[in-house]
């Protein structure tokens, strides 16, 4: 703008040039006071800052005093002048260049060292997450062991000693690790354990002594049997000796009856007589009643099917000592033994044959 003024004398160029100048005086100042923006590296860049501002405030003032002497210098110079002038701002122009070389290093120097710090900071930054990394690999590990240590081993132990517990092996206990939940669960685990035991030799008691209450009943349950197995043989003998079946001659067997006849006494007396006639042949059976008290139509029906078989048999059935009362019983019950031979006693029936014992 100097340079154009000298040429031309146009106030306009020496009023923009002022305005340049305001902008160069705010820039040498930020530059002077632009020692906070280095921050860790000014002492790096410190030798180059310093000459940059002091070549910057040179300038400025070489510049100040020739728009100084060209604002309120001659207003009319002469070539001599002029030439001075142009010299000064050729000197200025020269001065200006290499000052923005210099700048333009210092700021490069800055980017570099700049560069080199955030590189710097990066790296260590990087270093501060794998440290944190570690440390938190290796915590996250000591927490693992802790936990495998105090929960997982003693858990696990729990559930060994309840697996023996299933498998019927009551021996052993827990031992009592810590006094929080854990502990607290070894000691129930115990507990319950000892109760299990206690209630196993409960139940084995019990069971020896069920097993000796059934030995004891199975023994009894035999001697009953063989008791029972007596009586029934006690009660065949008897029965057979109710209904005795006894030869009198080759020929001729005799079967006393005493007492009351029932249907299973008629039955018995069918059953004898019939198996007494067919092991010997016997052509006569001689039937004596005369021990028996009652003769109702039921018995004097079961002696007709007595003779009825007997007949069947080839055998012939006579009828001994009907006593008057018994006959008496028949005649008024109406039943008919025309069919049937009858005598007074043994000895008439015996004599009917022409023969004694």
């Amino acid at each position: 703008m100097s340079y154009s003024y000298l040429q031309t004398g146009d106030p306009g160029d020496l009023e923009e040039g002022a305005e340049l100048l305001e902008r160069l005086q705010r820039m040498v100042a930020q530059l002077r006071t632009s020692d906070h923006i280095y921050g860790d590296f000014q002492e790096e860049v410190a030798e180059q800052h310093i000459p940059v501002v002091d070549q910057g405030r040179a300038l400025l003032q070489a510049v100040q005093d020739l728009h100084h002497r060209l604002s309120f210098g001659i207003d009319t110079p002469t070539d001599a002048q002029r030439e001075a002038f142009y010299q000064e701002i050729e000197r200025i122009e020269e001065q200006r260049e290499t000052f923005t070389k210099q700048a333009n290093a210092h700021l490069a120097g800055i980017r570099t060292v700049a560069q080199q710090h955030i590189e710097g900071d990066v790296r260590l930054t990087f270093v501060g997450i794998a440290i944190a990394l570690a440390a938190m690999v290796a915590l996250t590990i000591g927490v693992l062991w802790l936990i495998e240590r105090h929960i997982v081993r003693p858990l696990r132990s729990i559930t060994n000693a309840a697996s023996r517990l299933a498998e019927g092996r009551l021996d052993g206990e827990l031992a009592i690790t810590s006094n929080d939940e854990i502990g607290v669960l070894q000691q129930t685990f115990n507990r319950m354990a000892a109760t299990i035991r206690r209630q196993t030799g409960d139940l084995e008691i019990h069971y020896r002594q069920v097993t000796q209450a059934r030995d004891a009943l199975e023994a009894a349950h035999r001697q009953a049997v063989e008791q029972l197995a007596i009586i029934q043989r006690q009660q065949e003998a008897i029965r057979k000796l109710s209904v005795p079946v006894l030869p009198v001659s080759r020929d001729t067997p005799v079967m006393p009856l005493v007492g009351a006849l029932d249907s299973a006494r008629l039955i018995q007396v069918q059953e004898q007589a019939l198996e007494r006639l067919a092991a010997t042949r016997a052509r006569r059976l001689l039937l004596d009643i005369t021990g028996v008290p009652i003769v109702d139509s039921h018995v004097a029906q079961g002696l007709i099917r007595v003779v009825q078989a007997a007949h069947l048999l080839g055998a012939e059935v006579m009828l001994i000592g009907i006593r008057p009362e018994v006959a008496q019983s028949i005649v008024g019950l109406g039943i008919s033994l025309s069919n049937i031979r009858t005598c007074s006693d043994l000895q008439s029936a015996l004599a009917q044959k022409g023969g004694r014992l």
